[in-house]
C-alpha cells in the first residue's frame, strides 16, 4: 500500500528523519515509538506530504504503487483525500471550536466527494456508529466544547476515516485520555483496520498501547530507526540499548515492593543542530563504545528476527540475546 525507500527530511543540513525504509500493507498495522523529538510527527507528516515550509524531502514515497516523491500540492491533496488521512494529536485543541461537530466530519465528504449534504449527513451519522459516538443525532449539532475528551477523539477519527482511506496515521492518539478511554480507542483502531483492511500507523510514546495495537514496531531516536522487528518479540527482547531503556522506565505495579525509584535515560534527546556525529543515542548511553561517538553503527540482524543499529551487536563479547555484558 505504501512504501518508503531511504526517506530524509533535511532542515538545512540537518537531517531531522534520516534514510527511513518502511512498508505497511492493507490490513497491517505498524507502531513507532521514541522520546518527544526523535522524529515520529516529522516522518508522518512526510508521508503525508505536509512538511513544514523550509524543510526538504529526500527519498521515494510510493502510494499503491505510484511515486509521490516529487509530487505537486494538487496531487498530494487528492491522495489525502482518498488514499491516506492522519488522526492529528492533541483532541481537545484539533477541532475548529466555532463549527458543530457535523459540519467538520461532513466537509471532506462534500469537497473531495461531491455529494449531497444530505448523503453528507448519512454518511456522518455512519461513521459516528461505526466509532462508537452515541446520540449521534444529536452530536451533530454540538460544538466540540460541549464533547468529552473521548468523544472529540472518536469525532477526529471518524473524520479522517470520511473519505474511507486505505492508510491511517494515527499520532498519539490516546495522548490526554485516561487509561480506560485509551483502551478504548487502540481496541477501536485495530478493529477499523481489521473490518476495513485499512493500514494502520500507530504513533506513540505508550508502549502498552504500542503492543495492543500493532503487530511490527519501528524504535526512534534523534531521527533515526533504531531498532524495528514484530512488537511481541521486540519488546519481549529488546537489542538496543535505548529500547531497553525505554522499557526499563516504565511504572510497573509490583507486589510487596516498597518505594523506589523509576529507571531513567539520563539526559535529553539532542537538538536537531547538535546531533552526535556517530551514533545518535551516544552521550545517553550507558553501554557506549569508543566507535560509537565517531561512526554510524549499520543495521545488524537480531535474535528477535528483526534488526536493530547498534555497534554492540558487531563486538565479539557479545552473548546470546545479543547484547554485551554490563
Amino acid at each position: 500500500m505504501i512504501e518508503v525507500q531511504n526517506l530524509s527530511v533535511r532542515v538545512g543540513d540537518t537531517r531531522a528523519v534520516r534514510r527511513v525504509n518502511l512498508s505497511i500493507g492493507a490490513g497491517e498495522r505498524l507502531g513507532v515509538v521514541g522520546e518527544s523529538g526523535s522524529g515520529k510527527t516529522m516522518l508522518a507528516l512526510a508521508l503525508m506530504g505536509m512538511v513544514p515550509d523550509g524543510l526538504t524531502v529526500d527519498g521515494v514515497i510510493r502510494i499503491d504503487g505510484n511515486d509521490l516523491s516529487r509530487a505537486s500540492e494538487t496531487t498530494w491533496a487528492a491522495y489525502r483525500a482518498q488514499k491516506i488521512a492522519m488522526i492529528f494529536q492533541e483532541p481537545m485543541s484539533a477541532l475548529n471550536p466555532l463549527r458543530r461537530i457535523g459540519d467538520i466530519v461532513a466537509e471532506p465528504l462534500l469537497v473531495h466527494q461531491g455529494i449531497s449534504r444530505n448523503d453528507a449527513r448519512q454518511k456522518v451519522l455512519a461513521l459516528f456508529d461505526e466509532t462508537g459516538i452515541p446520540d449521534a443525532n444529536r452530536r451533530l449539532q454540538q460544538y466540540p466544547h460541549q464533547l468529552s475528551g473521548g468523544q472529540r477523539q472518536r469525532v477526529l477519527i471518524a473524520l479522517a476515516l470520511a473519505c474511507d482511506p486505505s492508510l491511517l496515521i494515527a499520532d498519539e492518539p490516546t495522548t490526554a485520555l485516561d487509561a480506560n478511554i485509551a483502551l478504548r480507542i487502540t481496541d477501536l483502531l485495530v478493529r477499523l483496520s481489521r473490518e476495513r483492511q485499512m493500514a494502520l500507523l500507530f504513533i506513540s510514546h505508550d508502549l502498552s498501547a504500542v503492543s495492543r495495537t500493532t503487530e511490527d514496531l519501528l524504535v526512534m531516536y534523534g531521527g533515526d530507526i533504531v531498532e524495528r522487528g514484530k512488537t511481541r518479540h521486540l519488546l519481549a527482547s529488546p537489542s538496543h540499548p535505548y529500547t531497553s531503556g525505554l522499557l526499563s522506565a516504565r511504572p510497573r505495579i509490583e507486589q510487596n515492593a516498597g518505594p523506589r525509584r523509576l529507571p531513567t535515560i539520563p539526559g535529553t534527546v539532542p537538538s536537531l543542530f547538535d546531533l552526535p556525529p556517530g551514533c545518535r543515542f551516544a552521550g545517553r548511553c550507558d553501554r557506549e563504545l569508543p566507535i560509537c561517538r565517531a561512526t554510524i553503527p549499520q543495521p545488524a540482524a537480531t535474535v528477535s528476527g528483526g534488526f536493530a543499529s547498534c555497534h554492540l551487536l558487531n563486538q565479539p563479547s557479545q552473548d546470546q540475546t545479543g547484547q554485551a555484558p554490563r
